[in-house]
């Protein structure tokens, strides 16, 4: 495990080296790293993760904040998310919410600006869709995000496919993602974004 070079000095360099640490550890390892742990790699005191955070816990939030802040920013200015969000930097924002999930009890996200944003996007590219469909298509094109960044490397090497193929299959996700979550490019045809929808989508997949 890496430790920090340069020591970090005044508050907000503190802060944020801090913040940096924890949200690699995060990655690495889940929430199970030490106040210590997190100090060596950010080049601090351990002292100071409670000077300034108050709590492990403040902090372990402050860094799943960060890494939620880092995916948002790459936000269209429409509110659309790129397709292929979940698998940038490592796959990092799944990597981070399995984290959370397996590790975390409650929900240690400060916010959650994605899928609101989305969601927003998409009704006013659809406006005729119900809420129904407008959930059911942003939570079915998420999933398929997350889920390709999470287990793509590993079912990949079970079923003995090459970079070749997983490539093209990685295109073949990344379109049904923009087709089911309406993102900017996706051929839209129906206004509708439901279950009819969702299930033609997948069949392309497996076809």
């Amino acid at each position: 495990m890496p430790d920090a070079v340069d020591k970090p000095a005044g508050r907000d360099a503190v802060m944020e080296a801090l913040v940096d640490a924890t949200s690699a550890l995060i990655l690495e390892q889940g929430v199970t790293m030490s106040v210590r742990d997190i100090a060596r790699r950010a080049g601090v005191n351990h002292g100071l993760v409670h000077t300034y955070f108050g709590s492990k816990e403040a902090l372990v939030s402050a860094a799943f904040g960060h890494l939620v802040d880092r995916a948002a920013a790459e936000v269209d200015d429409d509110g659309f998310p790129p397709a292929d969000l979940a698998f940038r930097r490592g796959g990092e924002v799944a990597r981070a919410l399995a984290r959370a999930m397996l590790d975390v009890p409650g929900d240690p996200y400060p916010s959650h600006p994605i899928l609101p944003s989305w969601r927003h996007a998409l009704a006013a590219r659809r406006p005729g869709a119900t809420d129904a469909e407008l959930d059911e298509s942003v939570i079915v094109a998420t999933t398929l995000g997350l889920g390709w960044a999470l287990f793509a490397e590993r079912l990949c090497s079970i079923l003995g496919v090459d970079e070749h193929e997983r490539d093209a299959i990685e295109q073949r996700v990344l379109a049904l993602i923009s087709d089911i979550g309406g993102l900017p490019g996706a051929d839209s045809g129906s206004a509708s974004a439901g279950t009819a929808r969702s299930a033609s989508s997948a069949d392309r997949l497996s076809g």
